[in-house]
């Protein structure tokens, strides 16, 4: 509580210090704000004093804490009154502007919408900043040259007053990502930065990961681990109104709409591209600089430079001449020059002696760099490799090239490896190839983070040495190893909200390994999954469902079906078949396409009620969701009859439980709750929330995010009595859980908050509140109004609705009410009624109605 307040009182303040002059209207809010918390604290001291019992936190209606809550709702409602007075007399809020459409002046406090920033929020950001990539060249050498060019290029403008960019671009390998990081810490160090941002930009996922970083390492406000949407948003946000001196560096960038999508927006600063694709040199950056392979002599005095522990400091002719000779052969490439300076230095060669054993292997061509002699070399290399290592670096040819948890080969018993892998249940010979690995130059650790990171070329270049029973083999290891470390849901609540921070540790390697299974199955028709990885997906599926990642979860579905097909039919289990439906009928019902959703989610109930032996809670749970999705297309009746048959047969699994309860979970009452209230029910319906509520609190570990779904469907039934206060107290606990927990603020739920705090505000005749709320909600809907056009038509058409009654916003007001009755229609052509609240509600997805 205290710490939500001190967020509102900072925001009150920057807008007060913004204002050139306290006015007497200025004035008058201190001082009602003051009495405020004045008020609220007396109350506090008073509470304590009184000998009442608060031991137990409690959440629920009977709490002794209810009063508390109460007072704390009513001084953050003052106070958020106050704050939108003093938006509207603040100099630095531009009442004419709009964003995306969108009146300015009714700016958020949550920080989910564009708001602008005022100078004072570059206080808030964690300067200087520094986010570069933990495995990066420690020996650099030479491109002196390139340094000067890229210095020239930066240097034609001021950079307090214009945004300048430059892509580098040339072959993988030459040193691109070496030359950025040089680069950018030259400026660091010389004071002309002060925050130095680093973006993988491979694929989305490793985009999204990175300004997840940035925002957390930033620690700009809501910022949170795992609302990768919101985070991208915060940070270009930021950059685009700071007034620091900033350089962003997109590595290893690929796809020109990825970029763009995650290009800043700005006045000032810098942004490093590098690339093997010359065409962003003209697109987003305004010039390039292409990275070429060093010439024979340069080249062997980098491999000199490498081996000078090696060589010593007298060099005669016949190490000189082999270094040159090895530099033509590998045309000046820097990777493959390092990584040979790796191998002389494993066998403790001379270059001479090393030079007359790759002459005599043979070349071949993988059709990797386009170079024989490169390809030559990683064939030579490969082939050099312990069994123990080649196993290892299979594995990591088909995971995510960043960020490898050690702990992968880190198995809680020898049982849980395949047979390739059973040597890493003895951490000595691990540490020795991994050593091997290391030396080579073929793989990178960080110690600190207990991570590994390989060259996405190394990766390449492996896959195309093994042959395709190697690729099948390591393919299956790796699958295995995800497996064993991917979290699974508690089956008592057959969720992962508890897990999350741990699933997104290991999501970019389980999607990299689908993008591999994808291409694998290309080149191969036979290539097949394992039992094993097919569950591993499902498990994913769960986690992907509850942070609502669609692209991803879509994509996964699909290729995991692909997988369970290439199984044996007697692997081919009821568990895999009846997740991977179900996964795919409730991301049906959620993208707006409820009645294909319930469909598969029917199949799903049917294909469990197959199982042997057969398994009730699992059916219990198939029930549940099949319900969910009936209750999406309003068929409460039919709705309520499978929600009863998911506590029959919940109940039934209890029955021959050592310890017998006669209690059904939480989450299956909150769920028919809902649907009681939407059916008419509203006593019944509360009756069944409030159990579920009690029993949600007495539970550990606390489900933080039950508890905050069961406080909006108390909410929803409170409106639906028109008791307004009681029903605004438990939106705003519910959202208030969400976001305590550091989860996403861009979740659909917590649109559904802020929309449902902005209709009981309305109804209570508060409508500047009304309008930041439904404001607020807006923000959050719009990100994902092309999957979502419903619940992003119903914030919109509300938001009219309370423009409606300020006279000098109803043109504003009109031209939403038609983009929200567009959308419906979008959505569900034969409604009728689009003028009222119910309509829109009746095509939102059940669970946030």
């Amino acid at each position: 509580m205290l710490r939500e307040i001190c967020h509102k009182i900072e925001i009150f303040n920057n807008y007060c210090g913004d204002a050139q002059t306290l006015t007497s209207q200025l004035r008058e809010s201190c001082v009602e704000s003051g009495l405020a918390l004045i008020n609220f604290f007396t109350y506090i001291v008073n509470f304590i004093r009184s000998g009442a019992i608060y031991d137990i936190p409690g959440h629920s209606p009977d709490s002794k804490w209810q009063p508390v809550e109460q007072q704390f709702t009513s001084t953050t409602r003052e106070i958020d009154d106050s704050v939108l007075r003093i938006e509207k007399l603040s100099k630095f809020v531009d009442r004419s502007s709009r964003s995306e459409g969108y009146p300015r002046r009714y700016s958020s406090m949550s920080g989910t919408s564009p708001t602008p920033l005022a100078p004072q929020q570059d206080e808030l950001a964690k300067l200087p900043c520094v986010v570069l990539p933990t495995f990066r060249a420690t020996r650099f050498f030479d491109r002196t040259d390139v340094i000067e060019q890229m210095n020239e290029h930066f240097n034609k403008l001021d950079p307090d007053q214009s945004f300048q960019s430059l892509a580098i671009h040339g072959l993988g390998g030459v040193g691109k990502s070496s030359i950025a990081a040089r680069f950018a810490e030259t400026k660091y160090r010389r004071g002309e930065l002060d925050a130095l941002l680093w973006i993988s930009s491979e694929k989305l996922n490793t985009i999204r990961s990175s300004f997840t970083d940035i925002a957390l390492r930033l620690k700009l406000p809501d910022a949170r681990q795992s609302d990768d949407e919101e985070n991208h948003t915060l940070v270009l946000n930021w950059i685009q109104h700071t007034q620091c001196r900033w350089l962003m560096v997109y590595d290893n960038a690929e796809d020109l709409d990825l970029i763009r999508a995650h290009w800043p927006s700005a006045s000032r600063g810098y942004a490093l591209i590098t690339t093997r694709n010359h065409y962003f040199a003209f697109e987003p950056a305004d010039g390039g600089l292409e990275i070429r392979t060093w010439d024979d002599e340069t080249g062997s005095r980098f491999l000199l430079h490498l081996l000078s522990t090696d060589i010593g400091t007298h060099l005669n002719e016949d190490e000189a001449t082999s270094a040159h000779e090895l530099s033509q052969r590998l045309s000046g490439h820097a990777l493959a020059i390092s990584h040979m300076a790796g191998m002389i230095h494993k066998r403790s060669l001379s270059i001479p002696e090393f030079m007359k054993m790759y002459n005599q292997y043979p070349d071949k061509m993988h059709g990797v760099s386009g170079n024989k002699s490169i390809n030559a070399l990683w064939d030579f290399s490969f082939k050099s490799l312990d069994p123990h290592s080649s196993a290892i670096l299979g594995v990591l040819s088909f995971v995510n090239p960043d960020s490898i948890p050690q702990a992968l080969f880190e198995p809680r018993s020898a049982s849980d490896l395949p047979e390739s892998l059973r040597f890493c249940s003895d951490p000595l010979a691990v540490s020795e190839a991994i050593e091997n690995l290391l030396t080579l130059a073929l793989l990178k650790r960080d110690r600190d983070s207990r991570t590994f990171a390989l060259h996405r070329l190394v990766q390449t270049s492996y896959k195309y040495s093994m042959s395709p029973e190697q690729r099948q083999q390591s393919f299956s290891d790796v699958s295995i190893l995800l497996s064993h470390a991917f979290p699974r849901r508690n089956k008592d609540t057959a969720q992962l909200y508890l897990l999350w921070n741990q699933c997104a540790m290991y999501r970019p390697h389980v999607i990299n390994l689908k993008d591999c299974f994808v291409e694998e199955k290309k080149c191969n028709p036979d290539f097949y999954a394992l039992q094993t990885y097919c569950d591993m997906n499902n498990a994913c599926q769960r986690y992907l469902l509850e942070i609502n990642a669609y692209t991803d979860l879509a994509s996964l579905i699909e290729v995991n079906t692909i997988a369970l097909e290439t199984l044996p039919l007697e692997h081919q289990t009821i568990n895999l078949q009846g997740s991977l439906t179900s996964h795919r009928g409730q991301l049906l019902v959620r993208l707006g396409k409820p009645a294909e959703g319930v469909e598969w989610l029917r199949k799903s109930y049917e294909i469990r009620s197959r199982d042997v032996p057969f398994k009730p809670q699992e059916q219990a749970w198939a029930a549940e969701n099949a319900a969910n999705g009936i209750s999406t297309l309003n068929e409460f009746d039919e709705a309520i009859e499978w929600y009863e048959r998911a506590r029959y047969w919940w109940l039934q699994w209890q029955e021959k439980q050592p310890r017998k309860k006669d209690e059904w979970p939480a989450i299956i009452k909150k769920s028919m709750a809902m649907a009681l209230i939407w059916a008419g029910q509203a006593d019944r319906a509360h009756k069944l929330a409030t159990l579920a509520l009690e029993q949600i609190e007495s539970t550990t570990p606390y489900n933080w995010a039950m508890a905050a779904y069961t406080h909006f469907v108390l909410g929803t039934i409170y409106r639906h009595n028109r008791e307004f206060e009681k029903a605004e107290a438990h939106f705003m606990e519910a959202q208030n859980l969400w976001t305590k927990g550091d989860q996403l603020r861009t979740d659909p739920f917590n649109a559904a908050c802020m929309y449902r705090l902005g209709c009981t505000a309305l109804d209570q005749g508060k409508l500047e509140a009304a309008i930041k709320h439904l404001h607020d909600a807006v923000a959050v809907t719009k990100m994902r109004k092309e999957n979502m056009a419903a619940e992003h038509a119903r914030c919109l058409f509300k938001l009219s609705e309370a423009l409606e009654q300020e006279p000098r916003e109803a043109r504003e007001a009109g031209r939403l009410r038609e983009e929200a009755e567009r959308l419906l229609c979008q959505r569900a052509p034969d409604l009728k009624d689009t003028g009222l609240e119910g309509t829109y509600d009746s095509v939102v997805n059940i669970l946030w109605r």
